[in-house]
């Protein structure tokens, strides 16, 4: 019998499916059925049936007894092994109707009760088969959701006791179905929170009958994990708490994600300090703190001095780990409620919140100098740094982030022209002098080979001779508009913006020519000491080694210039620096050191770079012919300068007690004041023509002056 389908309009959609071989019965059952189902389809062997089960979603069965018990095998159950849920209705060939939930194979009539039959009563029971398998569909779909949802789900009894788990439970928390039935869910209690923490959990379900949180657990090896956890209290008809439904995630790997994103969103990746962002937020929080309770707070401008130099010339795996250790160094200076931050580069900036006056901001501020004096230890280099600090007092220098840090970064500038390794307060002149900074840069570029630059000399005597052997070239910078502005200014902003190197080959070969004509017309043996900048040593761009050409083409010797360094340039001294500095000294160029005594003196370097002389500082002999400690320092200096085959040159000599003090304690050279301030090459003509005058005399001095 070939299978047959009839299509019909129907309310209800079900499919049926007739087994049995009597034509007239299938017609019957079809005419009962009518429009009551969407698909009616028969078969008369188990293949024709097996294949429309297959390919249709049959939703009843309507077999003829008689049939399945003269089948040679259970039709039946291959159908129930495609589906264990499919409504069995089976009649006897007086077509009346039972119904078949047990199993099949031992049916027979004499089985079945036999009631009388009606259309009714078939469309019924259809309709109520499906109804139930409905039911139970819904029961297996809820239960198939509990038990394999990708999320962790529990059901405890009204006294805490866990009765179901499924696998997304186990697999997070590694507990076994049968080692956390019967349990109490505090099994897995990390122990991060309190009583209080819990006691507030359970008085929202007591009252609301949900919660909702993340709770730290425990895993079953001990591991924490942060899960987010709704808990539901299920009720009876009377209001009362039968059970608890909880849902969980375990979210500890988001977490840590949102916790990375915050981090490179608010935090310097190489320090791990809060970066710009985080400190301008929390610096607006501290300010509406300060001004509801008329606080006083401060904000430091922290500037590396020279930092961009140790990029140049020793990579910036060096320069990250200055960074990095002066990060380390910085933190041991602030109290746990300030902000330190890294705002890029080589800036810091530190928020000192409920001071009791502008004092304690100097004293932190000389805590951060202080741990920068040690030196750098980074594999081989030895380093030594200094800041510049500006700091900008709430609500005295700005009521606004903005106008703190911006007056806070002006003072450090301050600083910074200051001469280093110190810190300023803001004062309203700075505000000005920022503007004035501003058009220096302009007219500094545009001044760059015009005749606004020129040399002063100041003399350098010969404390044996009383004769003037040497002089030092000092740049001076009259412009048409700003008129005199002094070195101090300009040239740390040469420094900053890239023109120092064209400044400095300037000076050189405008002091080469000109000792080369007082050579020529005074004293053949005569040198010019020029300063040089640590940016020169350190930039590619400056080719020091053309100087030892210009000398030769000006057929000089190279000891007719001597070039002063600072102890900057020593103490950080790269590749570059350490080959420029001993390109120079081979070609038989003589080295000062300048300023000898105020920064980080080492003799180590004295030896190592080889110097012809040392500069004592002027802070040392101002006070001199009083001061013992200054007496003592400066003999100290001489000797050992000596035992080193150095000379020994004084800046700063005012007067005539400081002058006999230093000829005692054998000190080389002099300079200073009490011979002469800087002067234009023709006065300082004057000076050399009547060199051999005493420079002792006052009416002589006067003169020149």
């Amino acid at each position: 019998m070939t299978p047959t389908i009839s299509r019909t309009s129907s309310e209800t959609k079900l499919s049926v499916l007739y087994l049995g071989k009597d034509k007239y019965s299938e017609n019957k059952i079809s005419t009962l059925l009518g429009s009551h189902i969407s698909n009616y389809l028969t078969a008369d062997n188990c293949d024709n049936a097996l294949a429309l089960f297959k390919q249709y979603a049959i939703d009843t069965i309507v077999a003829d007894t008689f049939f399945l018990k003269d089948m040679s095998s259970c039709t039946i159950h291959k159908l129930r092994h495609l589906n264990d849920s499919i409504n069995v209705i089976l009649i006897n060939e007086n077509y009346e109707v039972i119904s078949s939930p047990f199993d099949l194979p031992c049916l027979a009539k004499t089985q079945c009760p036999l009631k009388p039959m009606s259309l009714d009563k078939l469309v019924n029971l259809i309709s109520d088969s499906q109804t139930e398998s409905d039911e139970n569909n819904i029961i297996n779909i809820t239960s198939s959701a509990f038990f394999h949802s990708s999320v962790a789900m529990t059901i405890s009894s009204h006294d805490n006791k866990i009765i179901a788990v499924n696998h997304a439970f186990t697999q997070i928390t590694g507990f076994q179905e049968h080692e956390i039935l019967g349990k109490n869910p505090r099994i897995l209690s990390s122990g991060k929170h309190d009583k209080q923490f819990y006691g507030e959990m359970w008085t929202a379900l007591s009252r609301e009958k949900k919660w909702s949180g993340e709770i730290w657990n425990k895993r079953k090896n001990g591991e924490l994990f942060l899960e987010w956890i709704t808990i539901n209290a299920i009720t009876n008809s009377t209001g009362e708490i039968t059970h608890y439904c909880s849902i969980f995630a375990d979210i500890t790997e988001r977490r840590a994600a949102e916790e990375a994103i915050c981090r490179l969103t608010y935090n310097d990746p190489l320090t791990e300090l809060p970066n710009r962002r985080a400190f301008m937020e929390r610096l607006e929080d501290s300010l509406v703190i300060s001004r509801k309770n008329n606080q006083l707070c401060a904000i430091l401008f922290l500037d590396l001095d020279n930092f961009k130099d140790i990029n140049d010339t020793l990579g910036h795996d060096i320069g990250d780990a200055v960074i990095k250790e002066t990060a380390s160094r910085l933190k041991t200076c602030i109290r746990e409620d300030d902000l330190i931050a890294r705002l890029g580069g080589d800036e810091f900036t530190v928020c000192l919140t409920d001071m009791h006056s502008a004092e304690d901001a100097s004293t932190v501020a000389q805590k951060l100098l202080d741990a920068m004096s040690s030196p750098f230890i980074l594999g081989e280099e030895r380093l030594y740094f200094s800041f510049s600090i500006g700091i900008a007092l709430f609500p005295e220098h700005g009521e606004t982030t903005q106008e703190l840090l911006k007056h806070a970064d002006q003072a450090m500038y301050h600083a910074k022209f200051s001469g280093r390794n110190k810190f300023s307060f803001f004062d309203v002149s700075m505000a000005q002098h920022a503007l004035n900074k501003t058009e220096i840069v302009k007219h500094l570029r545009n001044s760059m080979g015009s005749d606004q630059f020129s040399i002063h000399y100041q003399p350098i005597v010969n404390l044996e001779t009383g004769m003037i052997d040497k002089a030092e070239s000092l740049l001076r910078w009259t412009h048409p508009e700003l008129g005199y502005i002094s070195p101090a200014e300009f040239i740390p902003i040469a420094e900053d913006i890239g023109l120092i190197c064209e400044l400095g080959d300037w000076v050189f070969r405008q002091s080469a020519s000109q000792v080369k004509s007082w050579q020529e017309k005074y004293k053949e043996n005569f040198q010019l000491s020029i300063n040089i900048s640590p940016k020169q040593f350190q930039n590619e761009a400056c080719d020091l080694e053309e100087w030892t050409d210009f000398l030769s083409q000006k057929a000089l010797s190279n000891k007719a210039v001597s070039l002063e360094i600072t102890e900057g340039v020593m103490m950080n001294e790269g590749p570059m620096t350490e080959q420029r500095l001993g390109m120079l000294k081979h070609a038989g160029i003589e080295i000062s050191l300048d300023d000898f005594g105020t920064g980080y003196s080492s003799l180590a370097y004295l030896k190592k770079l080889n110097v012809d002389y040392l500069k004592i500082d002027r802070t040392f002999i101002q006070n001199i012919h009083i001061n013992p400690d200054d007496q003592a320092m400066c003999e100290a200096i001489v000797v050992m300068a000596h035992k080193l085959n150095i000379k020994v040159i004084a800046e700063g000599v005012e007067n005539e007690a400081q002058l006999n003090f230093l000829k005692s304690v054998g000190c080389d050279y002099a300079q200073g004041y009490w011979f002469s301030k800087p002067v234009p090459s023709d006065d300082f003509e004057l000076l050399l023509s009547k060199m051999e005058s005493n420079f002792t005399d006052d009416s002589y001095i006067a003169q020149v002056e």
